[in-house]
């Protein structure tokens, strides 16, 4: 009788484990965008069996077990655990059916992981929610990257065949165009053999920001495109023509042959060839940037620059 009962007790037993089994298996210058935004993280695809046996045998994912040059240790509890729900939900930055935790603990050949992951300490640490990480996440990692820019014709400096490609769609009355060519400056000054800037028009606010454009391209036919540029920027206030044309007698331009070249039909197509190429990717705002095809999605700042930078050189 008593074997009888204990045999009943296993049988008991083992039907609760199976039940809990089932259960834990179960800033920029603009005009309005038209395009939604990527997808957010709760729409993400779930983890595999192997990312929630990771969780369960490491509900912390932190500590000696991550990667070197992946740092915890700024993140408060409730920060940390933003980060443990993130990096345990989401899955593998390579499309893998495993979590990103999974993924940088136990697949080296997925150095995009190792990156998604540092990207959610560092949102955490800045205070950003669990769904705007994944949202963010979503956009830097799973959004195609744009097959083909023309830069035929565009004005580079930097790297002459860098392994990462900068490219920037500007409006020289746009503030915050502006405030990234400081940034693009240290960008290539860090990185000088491994980075190449091309610089692309789309002029979007004003006539005298198209006539910027008009006069910088002019200024391209004779080698001093940069130069002029800088000079612009620095009087993106008030970029009136009489103001253009001093700017190139200013920076010793043939005036004649530039006054001549701002009018051409040459230098208007190059132009318009920028804006129709602009538009056709869906860029409303301005600067838009594109790191080797990927559009950068992140703030405008330094940190958040190199960090996409470091991670395609690390690829």
């Amino acid at each position: 009788m008593k074997n009888r009962r204990s045999r009943g007790l296993a049988r008991s037993v083992l039907v609760i484990v199976l039940l809990i089994g089932v259960l834990v298996v179960a800033g920029a210058c603009s005009k309005k965008a038209s395009q939604s935004q990527a997808t957010s993280a709760n729409s993400a695809p779930a983890a595999s069996s192997a990312a929630i046996a990771d969780k369960a045998s490491n509900p912390s994912a932190g500590g000696d077990s991550l990667p070197a040059g992946i740092d915890l240790g700024r993140l408060d509890e409730p920060k940390r655990k933003v980060f443990d729900q993130v990096v345990n939900r989401e899955p593998s930055a390579c499309g893998k059916g495993h979590s990103l935790l999974y993924s940088v603990k136990h697949d080296s050949s997925c150095r995009a992981s190792f990156y998604a992951v540092r990207y959610v300490a560092r949102l955490a640490d800045a205070g950003f929610s669990d769904s705007e990480i994944g949202g963010k996440l979503s956009q830097r990692f799973r959004v195609p990257h744009v097959p083909y820019i023309d830069v035929s014709q565009a004005p580079s400096k930097g790297a002459l065949a860098g392994r990462v490609t900068i490219i920037e769609f500007a409006d020289y009355e746009c503030k915050h165009c502006k405030e990234s060519q400081p940034l693009m400056q240290a960008l290539l000054a860090k990185y000088p053999n491994d980075v190449t800037l091309y610089f692309k028009h789309f002029p979007i606010s004003s006539r005298n920001a198209i006539n910027a454009a008009l006069a910088a391209a002019a200024a391209q036919k004779q080698g001093k495109f940069w130069q002029f540029s800088d000079k612009i920027w620095e009087n993106s206030e008030h970029l009136t023509p009489a103001l253009l044309e001093g700017l190139a007698k200013e920076n010793g331009l043939d005036f004649t042959r530039w006054f001549g070249d701002v009018g051409s039909e040459e230098i208007r197509t190059h132009v318009q060839r920028d804006q129709v190429e602009a538009r056709s990717l869906e860029i409303h705002r301005t600067p838009a940037i594109f790191i080797n095809g990927r559009r950068y999605t992140d703030e405008l700042d330094l940190p958040s620059l190199k960090d996409w930078l470091d991670e395609e050189l690390g690829r």
